[in-house]
């Protein structure tokens, strides 16, 4: 066996260890992602500010890449807690929220954990933990989305899907009373 061949089917078996076996993967980039929501009824967070913490995979059908590890289609491309983490900050700023990482922001500031326990075409379902920067108990919470029926096979279809997705899991979340109340609450004149 020549070198090349022999190097070939390396990278090839790296990349499906990697990616685990299945189908087609279908990219995902949270450059690409573009929230569309309509914030005026959420004007309670404009000017507020977040510490987003940990994003932890907790989902044992997934791979640091991918979603859900085998089946028709996953979907990913980047590792999946940084995807989620940068989507969830593009979603915060279209609110007026500004983001910070854990160590660059100023103190008492609320802050937010999520853990990704399951992801999949069917719906994704994470437990959100955020600290306030009172003394209010924390809030540790799961939040689920289904996923809407699947329309059309095209990857560019099925990749718009996968981001609305993202953004009706956020919209749960930050429609939350519970969450409001720590991260954004209401200000009675």
């Amino acid at each position: 066996m020549n070198m090349r061949v022999a190097l070939a089917a390396l990278v090839l078996l790296v990349a499906a260890v990697s990616t685990g076996c299945g189908g087609p993967v279908i990219a995902l980039n949270s450059d690409r992602y573009m929230p569309q929501f309509d914030a005026s009824p959420l004007a309670n967070y404009r000017g507020r500010a977040l510490v987003m913490r940990n994003f932890e995979n907790a989902d044992e059908n997934t791979t640091i890449f991918v979603y859900p590890r085998s089946g028709p289609r996953r979907y990913g491309g980047p590792v999946l807690t940084s995807y989620f983490w940068y989507c969830f900050r593009t979603a915060f700023e279209r609110l007026g929220v500004r983001v910070y990482e854990e160590g660059q922001a100023p103190a008492n500031l609320p802050m937010m954990d999520v853990r990704l326990l399951h992801l999949d075409e069917s719906g994704y379902t994470v437990s959100v933990r955020v600290l306030s920067a009172e003394s209010q108990s924390p809030l540790q919470k799961q939040y689920s989305v289904p996923g809407p029926p699947v329309a059309q096979q095209q990857a560019a279809v099925l990749e718009a899907r996968a981001y609305q997705m993202t953004t009706t899991l956020f919209w749960e979340i930050v429609t939350d009373p519970q969450f409001q109340a720590i991260v954004a609450p209401v200000v009675r004149p």
